[in-house]
């Protein structure tokens, strides 16, 4: 077990460098557990900084370092955007249909090519392209390819912090949250856009 001090550097550089904390991911559970039990310390660090430190209790059970200045936000690319919207699609979907004690919302490589397939996008995520996406969306914990993803049945585990990174969408309806993602996506292929979309708390 570390020391009070030297938990409280790591688990700050760790929510610097990733944004998002889950409590229900082995080797974050104990950063998870020392913010829930020194919140105040923890956001004493970033207050300075202009961050705040937000803790999600169960069953989200995630921490979240939020730049309070407008336009901070770390940015993702429009694809990377895309396969987070997706993502979060097909997270609620499977959330609706497991048990409230289901640890783990898995999600097939199948299911995310064939949801990008209806949003009529101009090009096909290859494996590559997926791969290269996925990483950036583990780095922020957002979601993690479980194993090589070798085949449209390669799975990737989905987090919760999904819904934080994007929570401005309608969470009861999967149907309408289908609509809200697809009209949202249209606006990514407009030639005057900027394809960037932000990460926020």
């Amino acid at each position: 077990m570390a020391e009070p001090n030297k938990m409280l550097e790591e688990t700050a550089n760790y929510l610097l460098n990733h944004c998002f904390l889950l409590g229900g991911v082995e080797d974050q559970r104990a950063k998870y557990l020392y913010v829930q039990d020194h919140l105040p310390e923890v956001r004493a660090v970033f207050a300075p900084l202009g961050y705040a430190v937000l803790l999600y209790p169960a069953p989200l059970q995630a921490a979240a370092l939020v730049n309070e200045h407008e336009g901070s936000q770390a940015r993702l690319l429009k694809y990377e955007s895309i396969l987070l919207l997706v993502l979060r699609l097909l997270y609620l979907q499977k959330r609706e249909s497991l048990s409230a004690s289901a640890d783990q919302v898995l999600v097939t490589v199948e299911e995310v090519q064939a949801e990008l397939q209806k949003m009529n996008l101009p090009r096909r995520l290859d494996q590559p392209t997926l791969e290269r996406l996925l990483r950036t969306l583990r780095r922020y914990n957002l979601a993690r390819p479980v194993g090589r993803l070798s085949g449209l049945d390669s799975r990737v585990e989905v987090f919760p912090t999904v819904l934080l990174a994007l929570p401005d969408a309608d969470l009861a309806d999967a149907a309408a949250e289908s609509s809200r993602t697809r009209s949202e996506l249209a606006l990514y292929e407009r030639p005057d856009g900027d394809g960037a979309a932000e990460v926020e708390e």
